[in-house]
């Protein structure tokens, strides 16, 4: 009786007037027993005139009745109460009209809940579903509801899928479909919502052959399974989605195998394989990335136009397994640039002040692309397929470029009686040139020296800052002492006149005070600022508490050095120094927290240097590079690049100086091996050395660095051209544009495109692309874009929809619309059959 008199509650929210018919007068205890004081009961037995009086004549228009009549609903024709009754609601106290009632749902469904008895049997359900129902349901929609309970997924057949897709993956054998709707007899109905969103149909429909349809379907290679057009935008969803991509992974990778794919690619005529490929822009498969990186190193090999092999590579930035295999689409697009560099380069010079303004100017750009080439190479670590671009590429840069630039340079090198040339400042020159302006105009600075950061790795991280939000960098460059060594090259950054090196310990003192280690660099500069200087290491600093110890730092020094070392720490051993490249990327890490805290202290003026730079080759060295040592009167200290000593003869393989000539104090001589020559020295490292007279040693780096108060950024904006008015098929041709090319503080812009309701409905597939060309030609800097349209589309049509681009806030999940065109959602009766 409670589950009757709870049903007539919850009827009574929505009716105020309910009939309760009852010929078998099974329910008239139930009835007089209903109490509420705002339902007046009343009992019709042959009072059917008197009974309409009192309900409409009633003073209140809001009072409730509840009409019990202990006999059958007679037909309309004598229904003397029937247009009150089809103002009220006929309460029924059956099985099945009790559920439909709970679920606030009218007679017509009964057989609902007689197919489905299992879902109604959930007193949780009803009410989820209750509070579902819209009077415009009709029975699908319902069972779509029902299923959606049931999964606990949004009403839609996109997410049921994604949800049961993402459930298999750790139960592959077990179906979850018929886990989770068999109990309400709801499997049928699912599979046929999917038959109409996605055409499948099967004598026994099952996940598993869905997925297998699914995956066929986008296959290019496979002809023999058509692809339903809201497939397209089912995958695209899947792999958008953060939650279920992990599952499309799985399943990528099982049914690759399945439907043998590899095999398939193999059995490709040669001129596909080589020349094209039927894959497009597919991302069905990861192995489509690996055939595509393949192919694209064996047409680098041979020679092939770069232009054709950017704009391969240009088309997989959208691929789900782009993460996986970026470092291998940038190690080729870094070879290409080497390549090309190497191709223009003219590694000529006249004069030693002609060799720094060309490395200067240019040539540093080709140890970049090396190292940047190297580096992605080092990261993607599949040998097999780029072992030929990575070959290439070491050859490459050393046979043309390394060996006959430092052999150049060396021969301009042997005829120098005096380390200086009038083309850079002298490295010695830093503090006066650099700092002490600062000092000067009553500015602090805070100077970070980072050990071998050479002047192609600062050119590169400047760049990078240059496209950071308020951060400006601008490089100059310094003639580096000689020799490259830590102790000489940290010392010639600090303020002084004269230089003392040791000739048995390479040690250095600055006008009679020694420079090695932190706290004696601490008290030189303080003594050269009165008192207001000092210095300490990266990790000190970046240990300091911003508020407290940071602060002071600030308010009670004008110069503060920062001593970092990273690259020089892993080089110089030879256990790590295979992992020089990778050190420079961590460097540029450690870097950007260092300035970052400098800014968080209220410090804007930056200067970011270097002792020395370093020569480093990703190959073994020959054994031809090796120089030995000449016969001297007495050697007193030895490395690979440089060694001190007495009585040294010069040679076509060795240039000697003497202290002098190197603007240093003692009488000693140091000797150094021409071009790439290296004196043998056991234990240490061949591959990463500094120390000798190469550009790349002894061009030293100057970034002037400053964080700005006000936003300096902006992002490329992107027009919408060539759209159309209507949308007359299933699917939507466009075109895009970038207004500039990208640049320093022009940032590139990542958008999603695709068409959507007024309401915010989602109408097509949705895809990301990113508009960063730097390229002058306008003509390149315009995208086509076909959108496919979902079966949503379709309760859309002859009405006006926007084509929406949207981006993400950086730094959160959130979407923005960034620009919208309204057009018309108008296919034709035609269209339907296209696909046909």
């Amino acid at each position: 009786m409670k589950r009757v008199h709870d049903s007539l509650q919850r009827v009574f929210q929505r009716s105020r007037i309910v009939f309760w018919y009852d010929p078998n007068e099974e329910w008239r205890e139930a009835f007089h027993a209903f109490t509420d004081d705002t339902v007046t009961r009343l009992e019709v037995r042959g009072n059917e005139f008197g009974t309409k009086v009192r309900i409409v004549r009633d003073p209140n228009p809001a009072a409730r009745f509840l009409v019990y009549v202990p006999s059958a609903r007679p037909p309309d024709g004598e229904n003397w109460l029937l247009d009150l009754l089809l103002q009220g609601h006929e309460y029924k106290a059956d099985k099945a009209s009790l559920v439909l009632q709970d679920a606030g749902l009218p007679e017509e469904f009964r057989f609902l809940a007689e197919e489905h008895a299992g879902f109604f049997r959930s007193e949780a359900r009803l009410s989820a579903l209750r509070d579902m129902v819209s009077p415009s349901d009709q029975a699908r929609d319902l069972r779509l509801k029902m299923m959606a309970i049931l999964a606990g997924t949004a009403v839609e057949v996109d997410a049921l899928l994604l949800h049961f897709l993402c459930a298999s993956v750790e139960t592959p054998l077990h179906d979850p479909v018929v886990s989770c709707f068999k109990a309400s007899g709801l499997v049928l109905s699912f599979w046929q919502e999917v038959e109409r969103h996605f055409g499948y149909s099967a004598t026994i429909p099952s996940l598993r052959d869905f997925a297998v349809t699914l995956f066929r379907g986008a296959n290019p290679l496979d002809a023999s399974t058509p692809q339903h057009p809201h497939a397209r935008v089912f995958l695209q969803r899947w792999k958008d989605s953060q939650v279920a991509r992990a599952a499309f992974r799985h399943w990528s990778h099982q049914l690759a195998k399945m439907l043998q794919i590899e095999g398939a690619i193999n059995s490709l005529d040669e001129r596909n394989r080589i020349e094209a490929t039927p894959l497009a822009e597919s991302d069905t498969f990861e192995i489509f990335d690996k055939f595509t990186l393949h192919r694209l190193s064996g047409l680098f090999e041979r020679n092939a136009g770069a232009a054709d092999i950017r704009a391969a590579i240009q088309k997989r930035r959208g691929s789900f397994w782009l993460p996986d295999h970026k470092h291998g689409y940038a190690a080729l697009e870094y070879a290409l640039e080497l390549r090309e560099l190497l191709a223009s380069a003219e590694l000529t010079m006249d004069s030693i002040d002609a060799g720094l303004s060309r490395y200067v100017g240019s040539w540093w750009r080709i140890d970049r692309a090396y190292r940047l080439c190297m580096w992605n190479l080092r990261h993607y670590n599949q040998q097999q397929v780029m072992e030929r671009i990575a070959r290439w590429a070491d050859k490459a840069y050393l046979n043309n470029y390394l060996l006959p630039l430092t052999d150049r340079w060396s021969d301009h090198v042997r005829t120098m009686t005096a380390w200086q040339c009038l083309e850079l400042p002298a490295q010695r020159q830093f503090y006066v040139r650099y700092v002490k302006p600062y000092l000067d105009r009553g500015q602090k600075v805070f100077v970070i020296v980072s050990d071998a950061l050479r002047f192609e790795a600062a050119a590169d991280f400047a760049q990078q800052l240059q496209s950071a939000n308020r951060w400006t960098a601008e490089v100059e460059a310094l003639f580096g002492s000689l020799p490259t060594y830590t102790q000489l090259g940290m010392a010639s950054l600090l303020p002084g006149q004269k230089l003392t090196v040791d000739a048995a310990t390479a040690t250095l003192t600055i006008d009679g005070r020694s420079a090695s280690g932190i706290e004696n660099r601490a008290r030189i500069l303080n003594l050269a600022c009165g008192g207001r200087a000092t210095a300490l290491q990266a990790e000190e600093f970046l240990e300091l508490n911003t508020k407290t110890d940071g602060r002071a730092l600030m308010r009670d020094h004008e110069v503060i050095y920062i001593f970092h070392n990273h690259i020089d720490k892993v080089g110089d051993s030879a256990s790590t120094e295979a992992k020089t490249f990778d050190a420079v990327e961590e460097a540029f890490r450690e870097l950007e927290l260092i300035m970052k805290k400098v800014a968080n202290i209220n410090g804007s003026n930056m200067l970011l240097t270097a002792d020395h730079g370093f020569l480093f080759q990703q190959e073994e060295v020959s054994a031809g590079d090796m120089t030995p040592l000449p016969a001297a009167d007495e050697w007193t200290y030895r490395a690979r690049r440089f060694s001190i000593g007495r009585g040294i003869p010069s040679s076509t393989a060795v240039k000697v100086f003497s202290a002098a000539a190197l603007g240093l104090i003692g009488d000693w001589s140091a000797a150094f091996p021409t071009g790439l020559g290296r004196f043998p020295l056991q234990g240490s490292g061949k591959r990463f050395v500094h120390g000798g007279t190469s550009l790349q040693e002894v061009v030293v780096p100057v970034v002037k660095i400053h964080k700005a108060r006000a936003d300096d950024t902006d992002s490329v904006e992107v027009e919408l051209i060539r759209v159309p008015a209507k949308i007359t098929t299933g699917q939507l041709a466009i075109a895009l544009y970038q207004d500039k090319p990208a640049a320093a503080k022009l940032l590139a812009r990542t958008l999603r495109v695709g068409v959507f309701s007024k309401e915010g409905t989602s109408l097509s597939e949705i895809k990301t692309v990113t508009f960063d060309s730097s390229d002058d030609d306008p003509r390149c800097r315009e995208s086509t874009l076909v959108l496919v349209l979902s079966p949503a589309a379709d309760a859309f049509n002859n009405c006006e929809v926007d084509l929406r681009l949207e981006e993400i806030v950086p730094g959160t999940s959130q979407v923005v619309t960034y620009k919208t065109h309204a057009l018309k959602l108008q296919k034709r009766f035609v269209s339907d059959f296209d696909d046909l």
